[in-house]
């Protein structure tokens, strides 16, 4: 299969792509390929579009809502039409922070409440992707295996998950004709253990 990978240098795009092993896999830079223009995409021949650019960092969201509608949503709908145009499978990575937190255990089917910029531009991007009928919206939430802080809270518990652990689920469900919303994510656990 024939894969379009956008956000290939990222975190979870390089987990991704050493897991797509026996499919061939497209991840241009965001110089070869600027997913809010919706021409730089044309060149790209696809089965399957996986949708991981965006501005993820909230605090860079905050400062920047124009950029973060660029991106996240106008670069989304952008990569959307692209796998519609081709008749790809697309693959959007969503956040678990398009809930507010407030009651836990989420499920797929539970309305989501963003709280912040990135979290609105989060939803907004799902609303897009599910008017595709060959789409996947998964939502996850995954740190580095090197834990990049010096210190951390011991009274929050997550479903975050270190991003190795969690890349071949993901993979599982970008290769199946799943679609709809799926969350994937670990148990809900304190952030400093490690399974």
């Amino acid at each position: 299969m024939k894969i379009l990978l956008t956000g290939g240098s990222g975190l979870l795009g390089r987990n991704l792509i050493s897991h797509l092993s026996g499919h061939e896999v497209i991840a241009p830079s965001s110089t070869e390929l600027d997913i809010t223009n919706p021409l730089s995409f044309i060149p790209f021949k696809c089965d399957l579009v996986i949708h991981c650019a965006a501005i993820a960092k909230f605090a860079d969201a905050e400062k920047d809502p124009i950029g973060t509608i660029e991106t996240n949503i106008q670069g989304t709908c952008n990569a959307l039409k692209h796998a519609m145009n081709k008749g790809a499978r697309f693959v959007f990575i969503s956040s678990s922070h398009v809930f507010d937190g407030q009651k836990g255990n989420y499920s797929h089917d539970d309305l989501p409440n963003p709280l912040t910029r990135y979290a609105k531009s989060k939803v907004a991007a799902e609303m897009a992707t599910q008017i595709y009928e060959k789409s996947l919206v998964i939502r996850t939430e995954f740190c580095d295996v090197d834990f990049p802080f010096d210190t951390a809270y011991t009274d929050k518990w997550s479903s975050k998950e270190y991003v190795d652990n969690l890349t071949p689920t993901m993979v599982d469900a970008i290769i199946s004709n799943q679609t709809g919303v799926t969350h994937i994510a670990h148990e809900s656990l304190e952030p400093a253990q490690r399974q």
